[in-house]
């Protein structure tokens, strides 16, 4: 009898460890690069343990995920990718049953510019497709993602209207940046970006095109270049040395370096790049 119940007890820890691993399994999200990863986790707050896979400062336009990679993501609830720029995860999850989400659905997208996430206004939209995914894989908790998202909407429209606030002082309605990432937000606001690259962070500006910025930088009386650390700043360094420009710090997101990705989060990085925005804009 006492051998019977020994192995009855056995038999229960082996089945409730089991379904403790089947559990933690499928209460992973997994996503793709930093904007996705900090939106997802301000909704879900603790009802799912969210994932990257790009991090640190992984270059997301050359990106490859490893083998251990896909393995894990097709272990989760769903996957949550951009589009565009990580197109990789869609066909990793081709044939699995995993639910892959493009989270930039609905967003009017600007031909061959990916980044889609430096729009406060697309924000919403990401954040919203990323809600009705949880609600549609945990209705229970709806009310719970439901009230995280309109926190995170409030925050999006908040950042918006210090802009418009401030347009009145504006001096100019263009900006010039290292790397073209805010196409969406210049439409938003009606702006214009001078870029010294192109779409491809790889890429490297010609001597001519070098010469274009410079040029239109003296012409114009333009203060500042906006710069993400995360670049290669030896791109910039002629323009800086030509113009007497200074740097001015935005964060692309598209990698974030660690020490920033520990203080900060999707939210607190848009109102930086809104208020460095406007004071590129002021003087």
């Amino acid at each position: 009898m006492k051998r019977l119940f020994t192995i009855i007890i056995l038999s229960l820890m082996i089945l409730f460890s089991a379904c403790s691993k089947i559990t933690k399994q499928n209460n992973k999200i997994y996503t793709t690069i930093y904007p996705v990863y900090s939106i997802t986790k301000f909704i879900a707050g603790d009802k799912f343990e969210v994932e990257r896979i790009v991090k640190g400062t992984a270059e997301p336009h050359s990106f490859e995920p490893q083998t251990q990679d896909i393995a894990e993501m097709m272990e989760s609830r769903a996957v949550f990718y951009i589009g565009h720029i990580d197109e990789w995860a869609k066909k990793a999850s081709e044939g699995s049953n995993v639910k892959i989400v493009e989270v930039s659905e609905g967003i009017n997208k600007i031909e061959e510019d990916p980044h889609v996430w430096t729009s406060p206004k697309n924000a919403i939209i990401i954040a919203e497709n990323i809600k009705n995914t949880l609600i549609e894989i945990d209705s229970v908790n709806k009310d719970y993602y439901e009230e995280n998202f309109y926190k995170l909407k409030l925050e999006m429209e908040r950042i918006n209207e210090k802009f418009e606030k401030e347009k009145a002082n504006l001096k100019r309605d263009v900006f010039v940046i290292a790397h073209p990432a805010f196409g969406y937000l210049a439409r938003d606001f009606g702006l214009t970006q001078v870029a010294l690259t192109g779409q491809e962070e790889v890429e490297e500006p010609s001597p001519k095109e070098v010469a274009k910025v410079i040029d239109f930088i003296k012409e114009k009386n333009i203060k500042y270049i906006l710069f993400d650390r995360t670049e290669n700043e030896n791109i910039i360094r002629p323009v800086v040395e030509a113009t007497g420009v200074e740097k001015l710090e935005i964060f692309g997101m598209g990698a974030v370096p660690q020490d920033v990705e520990k203080k900060e989060n999707y939210v607190t990085l848009m109102e930086k790049n809104i208020d460095n925005i406007i004071k590129a804009l002021k003087e």
